[in-house]
């Protein structure tokens, strides 16, 4: 594949050209297309570099080569999206050479758009605390080893760590959210003093949001090996649990990547239990009934 405009710089603090970026993703392809592959993706293009505006695209291009695949989804305002869809590691390559700096995927294929196989809980550090966004990452990880679950850790290349946990085939939306509702409610009443489910960032005073609202029809997630456009062209990489105590959410870049791409990941697929989550939650004091409200109506 040729790259248009090779020395375009993209990430002016290091010096970071558009064909260093098209290299990266070529080289990581594979391992992104063990999460990506047959799934609805968002493309954060930036056509003049992060330092410019750039955009995110959810339609595929008319010009995308057919390889792409598609994926039209109705719009609840009317008319329909049309993502792409990728299985081929050089339209990874392709599309970086668009100008894609982050990739962002569903939760669930194309092939079953209505059944989530991954659950996702974010946890977003209000001030930047990694520390504390390495606490609320184990708390986590407790919680599902209750119900028989388990996920592995992203360093997300931003301020916090995804938990990922995969899911056998089969669950609906609405038991993944309920059930990352009800974890994320035990973890933050079980350290109340690190942890909030506050979506406001004014009224988290210090502590590590626990977000549970990545797993909703057409919600996404980053796509690990993805660049970030944050100013240093951090990464978001996969880390082992015994690595999380001395991790940053922000740790690895293109030129420190090698110890990534053999990381261990593979565990389960499990197999939810929505009602005995719910259960727990609710005996514990989670309150699973208050619509969410993200502009803070109901708090």
């Amino acid at each position: 594949m040729k790259v248009s405009s090779p020395d375009k710089i993209l990430f002016p603090d290091p010096g970071i050209t558009k064909i260093e970026v098209v290299e990266h993703f070529q080289r990581v392809a594979p391992r992104m297309l063990d999460f990506a592959t047959g799934r609805p993706l968002t493309l954060q293009r930036f056509p003049r570099g992060i330092n410019a505006k750039g955009f995110m695209q959810k339609n595929a291009a008319e010009y995308f080569p057919p390889s792409i695949e598609r994926l039209e989804v109705p719009k609840r305002e009317g008319g329909t999206t049309v993502y792409p869809v990728v299985t081929d590691p050089a339209d990874i390559a392709y599309l970086a050479n668009q100008n894609t700096i982050t990739f962002h995927m569903w939760t669930s294929s194309a092939e079953m758009p209505y059944q989530p196989d991954w659950m996702i809980i974010d946890l977003d550090p209000e001030d930047g605390d990694v520390a504390k966004a390495r606490v609320a990452t184990a708390a986590v990880r407790g919680i599902l080893q209750r119900f028989d679950l388990d996920g592995f850790v992203l360093a997300t290349g931003s301020k916090g760590f995804h938990v990922w946990v995969p899911l056998t085939p089969g669950h609906s939306f609405a038991d993944v959210s309920r059930s990352s509702r009800s974890i994320a409610g035990m973890a933050a009443l079980e350290h109340p003093e690190d942890l909030t489910l506050e979506f406001l960032k004014k009224n988290r005073n210090g502590r590590v949001f626990v977000d549970w609202l990545r797993n909703g029809p057409t919600a996404t997630v980053v796509v690990p090996f993805s660049l970030r456009p944050r100013p240093d062209a951090p990464l978001a990489v996969p880390v082992g649990w015994n690595e999380l105590e001395a991790a940053d959410p922000d740790g690895w870049r293109i030129d420190s990547l090698d110890d990534r791409l053999d990381v261990e990941i593979e565990i389960g697929p499990f197999t939810l239990a929505p009602a005995a989550i719910e259960t727990a939650a609710r005996s514990a004091g989670v309150d699973l009934d208050t619509p969410h409200d993200r502009f803070g109506r109901n708090s």
